[in-house]
């Protein structure tokens, strides 16, 4: 059953379509959502990889990594550090 994303309400109503995605509306809340997260782009899962790869071994700049993949060196900036904040520091014994 597909519940609200703000308040976890079941009673939904359909309110058309977007992008050929069905739309609802919550009507406790009155939020429109679709069901799903289209955020998430399996492409870009590979491009975060090669950038932080690329980038981690001193070959490309921020600059030359956007150029190359399409994207501000802004973003990739962003996509570098967060896998940095996920990633461990290195315990050398």
């Amino acid at each position: 059953m597909i519940q609200c994303k703000k308040c976890q309400g079941e009673e939904l109503i359909k309110n058309g379509s977007t992008r050929g995605a069905q739309r609802y509306k919550c009507k406790a809340c009155g939020l429109n959502f679709i069901e799903g997260d289209r955020r998430n782009n399996p492409r870009t899962a590979v491009k975060k990889a090669l950038c932080v790869i690329l980038y981690s071994l001193g070959k490309a700049s921020f600059s030359m990594l956007g150029k190359i993949l399409g994207h501000s060196p802004s973003i990739i900036y962003r996509w570098v550090v967060e896998a940095m904040t996920k990633t461990e520091e290195p315990h050398i014994a």
